[in-house]
């Protein structure tokens, strides 16, 4: 078993220009390939002084051997070039193999298995499975600095070539949080970079990108300026200005210095107005059959739609597949500690009767929710063959603003799409249409039947502080305010929900998305709900001081605090028209009649009846 060329071009770095490898693990191609790429037979006399990689075919061959043979060779590449060890991995032991390179000052980077069916090299997360396909190991100079090797891509106006630099780093890579920290923050430097030049919806994507990074970063390194001075540089290129300056304003309470104070003079001091967001109404008397495919994992956003889908619909209306155990009874440990495992005590029905169903007409139709692509892909393509032209409409509950309906289309091949329902849906942006918001809400049978105020004390947060600026606002606001903090405590969702009806208030931060589920499990337990106002999409949104307490920076997030601390009786009105604001608008079901109603009214249009 060879690779080919093309399958090792699958995995070789675009800047890689020039190849010395040894033949014939693939034949000796002739020089040039459709990447730009020039192979060297290492055998020949005259061989370039310096190439970009070396590859080697180690079949057979003992770590002594290797090393013998790539003494005299590895000075041939220079600090950013990469050493490929491939063959047979039935007879080399990997682990004799990495000890003797780390003598020549090589150390492991990546690696990949052939897999024999698509012919796709696959990352390896192990050593090779015998019996498999040939294996493909990338080294590197154990003083390797991708971070170094990036800056110097962006100083010749490579923005490309950094960021798959950046990209391409393992996490074993690196020995402390504060080098991830920083090699997030210079992803984020190359892609703001690229971003300058860059307009549309690319932005969008762009923005998305960078949030993920920035989560990261200001993770590891909370205190580090350049991160947030970057994000906010996302936000005004993307449309919302307020957001960065927000930041901004945020970084220079805490971490006040002459660059914040100078790049937040140049944002305007207004935040944009944007209309309430209408939705349709549920018209009960024309009900649905619905089919909702959603990936196999526990998902609280998707599995809290579709137990409120049942509840309005009825159980024989909503078929979910594939029949999840967290939706009938199963261990609430599969559900990692949400709130989102339910009671349904149908049995599963048989792929072939589903598909004999959407054959024959039998769903109104499709809810397709695997926005992580971990659905079992030929079962559920079978399924939507038979459907035919049932409309499918695309329920992404990730946690990313990104637009991925034209990724899932790529990737899943889905036809007849015929609207996209999206939580993380950005104020201000643009999206395909008809997009429409669906955010988070709170299972309808977890919300207690009666709550009392009478005891409650206090301000509370609990939770992982990693993502958005949750590590930086947190440590401030712990001086600032009697804050209790609870940091990764192992809550079961019971235990949480005691903890927050014992305080007054409680505060909800962005994460890894806007939409939390601290943002609708607060005020289901009747706790005054303070959040950071998020820059979403939001149909019966909470208004600050009547339903919540909205603030945008933790300055004002403390002088708020402060005030209904000291006002207990204003606090406990809010927290309990909050209470009944969720109960009328963000509970399971009440998010299942928003969702049906804009289905509804957009397959009356597909008919030509609006």
């Amino acid at each position: 078993m060879n690779l080919s060329r093309e399958q090792f071009c699958q995995v070789l770095p675009s800047y890689i220009k020039s190849v010395l490898m040894e033949f014939p693990v693939a034949a000796a191609p002739s020089a040039g390939t459709p990447s730009g790429v020039t192979f060297f037979d290492f055998r020949a006399k005259n061989t370039p002084a310096r190439v970009g990689a070396i590859g080697l075919d180690t079949t057979g061959m003992s770590a002594d051997t290797l090393v013998d043979t790539l003494r005299p060779l590895r000075l041939k590449v220079g600090p950013d070039g990469r050493v490929f060890c491939f063959g047979d991995c039935e007879t080399v032991d990997f682990g004799d193999q990495l000890t003797a390179l780390m003598t020549i000052g090589l150390g492991f980077y990546q690696g990949w298995q052939l897999n024999l069916r698509s012919e796709i090299l696959e990352q390896l997360d192990h050593s090779p499975e015998a019996g498999k396909g040939p294996y493909l190991f990338q080294y590197c100079r154990e003083r390797y600095d991708p971070v170094d090797h990036a800056r110097r891509e962006l100083r010749a106006l490579n923005y490309t070539g950094a960021l798959e630099i950046l990209g391409a780093v393992p996490d074993h890579w690196f020995f402390t949080d504060e080098e991830r920290g920083h090699h997030a923050t210079e992803y984020l430097v190359a892609l703001l970079a690229q971003d300058t030049f860059t307009q549309g919806n690319l932005r969008l994507r762009h923005l998305n990108a960078a949030l993920h990074h920035y989560g990261r970063a200001c993770t590891w390194l909370p205190h580090h300026q350049p991160v947030y001075s970057c994000m906010a540089n996302f936000w005004r290129n993307a449309g919302r200005p307020d957001i960065g300056r927000r930041l901004l304003e945020t970084v220079q309470t805490i971490l006040a210095d002459e660059k914040t104070a100078e790049q937040l003079a140049t944002y305007p001091d207004t935040r944009p107005e944007f209309p309430p967001v209408v939705t349709a109404t549920y018209n009960e008397s024309t009900p649905l059959r619905l089919l909702f495919l959603c990936h196999p994992e526990s998902d609280f956003g998707s599995d809290v739609l579709h137990d409120g889908l049942r509840r309005v619909l009825g159980a024989e209306n909503v078929l979910g597949y594939p029949w999840k155990s967290v939706l009938h009874g199963g261990d609430e440990k599969l559900a990692t500690g949400y709130p989102c495992t339910f009671q349904w005590t149908d049995e599963p029905v048989p792929l072939e009767k589903i598909v004999q169903q959407a054959a024959e007409g039998g769903f109104d139709a499709i809810l397709y929710s695997d926005t992580l692509g971990t659905l079992p892909r030929e079962e559920t393509q079978q399924i939507l063959r038979a459907a035919g032209d049932t409309p499918v409409f695309i329920v992404d509950m990730w946690d990313e603003c990104g637009d991925m309906h034209d990724v899932l289309l790529e990737r899943d091949g889905l036809t007849h799409v015929a609207g996209y329902f999206k939580r993380e849906m950005l104020s201000g942006c643009t999206y395909p249409e008809p997009t429409w918001p669906l955010l988070f809400s709170f299972p309808d049978d977890r919300i207690p039947a009666k709550l009392s105020w009478d005891n409650r004390e206090g301000i509370f947060w609990a939770g992982k502080l990693m993502g958005g600026a949750r590590k930086l606002q947190l440590g401030w606001l712990e001086k600032e305010l009697p804050l209790v903090v609870e940091e990764g405590t192992p809550y079961t969702p019971t235990e949480y929900a005691k903890r927050v009806q014992d305080h007054l208030m409680g505060i909800s931060l962005p994460g890894n998305g806007f939409d939390t589920v601290r943002y609708w499990e607060l005020p289901a337990h009747g706790t005054l709900l303070v959040a950071e106002r998020p820059p979403l999409a939001i149909p019966y949104a909470f208004e600050d001081g009547k339903q919540a307490i909205l603030f945008e920076t933790v300055s004002e997030l403390r002088d708020k605090a402060r005030y209904y601390l000291a006002h207990r009786e204003e606090a406990i009105a809010i927290a309990q028209a909050g209470h009944r604001h969720l109960r009328e608008h963000h509970t399971g079901s009440a998010r299942a009649r928003q969702c049906i109603g804009q289905i509804q009214k957009r397959l009356n249009q597909l008919r030509g009846q609006e």
